[in-house]
């Protein structure tokens, strides 16, 4: 379970946020890949050529299970970010392409080849309809001589499914899904994604929803007899406060809907946060472990990468231009905060 949103009201301002909600410990680190790294998508063993390429944007990143090149959220130079969301209905092949052809990824690679080489929501568009896409399961991507870590074991076999929530400096936000092995585009119009169903459904969902407002409601004349609000928040009366990928969908929605203003970017960055709090899941809520390990915000207009962890009261800042991921260096990978 996870949720992305951008404050979309905030025209003057370009802000978002995700929060990372697992069942058990993802052991993700912040990775800092400044331009000029060489990288390689995950092998095809075929005939097929492998993609390879050298990012000549730099960004920063939030790995996952040791994998330092498996980013599954991030924000480069240009003030693009991109994040992964779990989504069971995602349908790709495991198996790479086996015919001559050139420009093959594996899923688990597309957030890091997207962040060092595109710039809006249209060069994804772009990137993503010039190459071919496989899924390659959790023991495929583990290219090392040593043993799978106890931890991945029992993914072995599991390839990841999940759908993209792209979002750049110019307001441009983007949904991307893999259904039945075909791509999808969904202009976010709304800047929110949750999990599972698709993101068409969402949006169809939010029909029975129509009526949250924040504006209180007046007291009513009820056949003579007065009934008043029962308190402040009575324009929400109906709004679901569950932690299912629908509830916190509609919950998202009315926080971008409502988030009109910021002074300046750190109250942005604040609503972000805030807003975050409302969709996220504490230990011990979901029966199925699931809870929300770390939070980001995103300042897209001067890159800098907001991180905040379950079991910590410290936010991190990771300015971009502080970084010199501008500049060629080597990739460094930075803890989550503790304090």
């Amino acid at each position: 379970m996870c949720t992305d949103i951008r404050l979309v009201r905030l025209t003057d301002r370009h802000v978002s946020g995700r929060t990372l909600d697992f069942g058990y410990d993802v052991e993700s680190r912040v990775q800092v890949v400044p331009r000029g790294q060489d990288h390689s998508a995950v092998a095809t063993d075929t005939s097929a050529q492998t993609l390879t390429w050298s990012n000549d944007l730099g960004y920063v990143g939030m790995d996952a299970f040791g994998f330092a090149w498996a980013i599954c959220d991030g924000l480069n130079e240009a003030g693009l970010s991109v994040g992964t969301l779990w989504l069971p209905e995602t349908k790709l092949p495991t198996s790479p392409p086996t015919d001559d052809g050139t420009g093959v990824i594996d899923f688990v690679n597309l957030a890091g080849w997207i962040l060092g080489t595109c710039r809006t929501v249209d060069d994804v568009r772009a990137a993503l309809a010039s190459v071919r896409i496989w899924n390659a399961p959790v023991k495929r991507l583990w290219q090392s001589s040593e043993p799978l870590p106890k931890n991945l074991v029992p993914l072995a076999d599991y390839a990841f499914t999940e759908h993209l929530t792209i979002h750049d400096a110019s307001g441009g936000d983007l949904v991307v899904e893999f259904i039945d092995g075909e791509t999808v585009f969904h202009d976010n119009k709304i800047g929110v994604l949750t999990n599972s169903p698709t993101y068409d459904w969402h949006t169809t969902n939010l029909r029975n929803y129509i009526g949250l407002t924040n504006v209180e409601d007046k007291p009513l004349n009820l056949m003579g007899m007065p009934v008043t609000p029962t308190g402040n928040g009575t324009g929400l009366l109906g709004m679901p406060g569950d932690v299912t990928p629908a509830s916190r969908f509609i919950r998202a929605t009315v926080l971008t809907e409502v988030a009109t203003s910021a002074k300046d970017t750190r109250d942005a960055i604040n609503q972000t946060f805030h807003s975050l709090d409302l969709v996220s899941v504490p230990r011990f809520l979901a029966a199925s472990g699931d809870y929300t390990q770390w939070y980001v915000a995103r300042d897209h207009d001067d890159p800098t990468y907001y991180v905040r962890a379950y079991d910590s009261w410290q936010t991190d800042v990771h300015r971009l231009a502080d970084l010199n991921v501008n500049k060629p260096g080597a990739t460094s990978s930075l803890s989550l905060p503790t304090a």
